[in-house]
């Protein structure tokens, strides 16, 4: 029996109370919350403490001088380590209507490469070498609370202060951090371990703590070709395994190495081994029985 996961939707309304669609806050987390998903945008950084991030059903570890950016659709929760009372789990969240901040863009000269950080479906995450993001996160909590003259205009530049500064990161990682051959093994133990799942590039790569682009070049290194492609592979290996050694339906086959659609499997099994999926197994089994 599958126990269905409780998923939460938040609506920006319900915390945009000031004058401007955007909400800041500090807290301790717990498990009073649940898994949610929203209609905005939040940036979320890791002040103090460590405990777990569980993003669209995976968990990963999160220690201070975490950050990610997640888009609307992206369901989540923090949760703090056992011993949290000693040292508590303390995160900032910045939630904020994306469309709002890209009016508000439109005034900046060359705010171009940030505009993709507001529209991509995909979660960023970035780790905070020197506490840069820190004390931003500091200076726009404080701003937003104390509501001095011109904090509005104050607010806004700190924002988008954070998402440049995240730009900038995603963009030289390469060079500063370049990746570690244990890293790759880590991605490849995380893909043969939850290949049948529905896993991004940008799952892995913020559980492994590189940027997309990292990712992308490790697999363009180590195999040649991308990871949908290597997970593709791993699926139709695991595949060919169960039609040879096992009775199963085509269908529960499918669904087992994380395909839900019989008709796509049939076609992508085809194109990767020549054979539609009937016909491989009776043919792989009459090469068994010869030997």
């Amino acid at each position: 029996m599958t126990i269905k996961r409780r998923i939460d939707t938040l609506i920006g309304d319900y915390f945009f109370t000031k004058d401007i669609p955007i909400y800041i806050n500090r807290v301790a987390e717990s498990y009073e919350l649940h898994e949610h998903m929203h209609d905005f945008l939040e940036l979320n950084y890791v002040s103090e403490g460590t405990g777990s991030h569980v993003i669209n059903g995976i968990s990963s570890p999160v220690k201070k001088g975490d950050l990610f950016l997640l888009p609307m659709g992206i369901s989540h929760v923090y949760r703090p380590s056992p011993a949290s009372d000693a040292d508590p789990l303390i995160v900032y969240n910045c939630i904020f209507d994306a469309n709002s901040l890209l009016e508000v863009l439109s005034t900046y000269p060359g705010s171009e490469v940030i505009k993709p950080l507001l529209t991509d479906q995909q979660y960023r995450y970035s780790y905070d070498r020197f506490q840069e993001f820190h004390r931003l996160f500091q200076q726009v909590y404080e701003e937003y609370h104390r509501e001095r003259a011109g904090w509005i205009t104050a607010v806004y530049t700190y924002v988008i202060q954070i998402l440049l500064l995240l730009h900038r990161s995603d963009t030289e990682s390469e060079v500063l951090l370049p990746p570690s051959s244990s890293t790759w093994e880590d991605v490849l133990h995380e893909l043969h371990t939850h290949y049948h799942q529905s896993i991004s590039v940008a799952e892995i790569a913020a559980k492994m703590k590189i940027s997309v682009r990292q990712l992308h070049r490790l697999f363009v290194k180590h195999t040649g070709s991308s990871m949908s492609h290597y997970v593709q592979m791993l699926r139709i290996q695991a595949a060919c395994d169960l039609l040879r050694t096992t009775d199963q339906q085509i269908s529960a086959i499918c669904e087992q190495v994380g395909y839900h659609d019989v008709s796509y499997f049939h076609h992508l099994f085809k194109r990767k081994t020549g054979s539609a999926p009937k016909a491989y197994r009776r043919f792989i089994r009459s090469i068994d029985h010869t030997q």
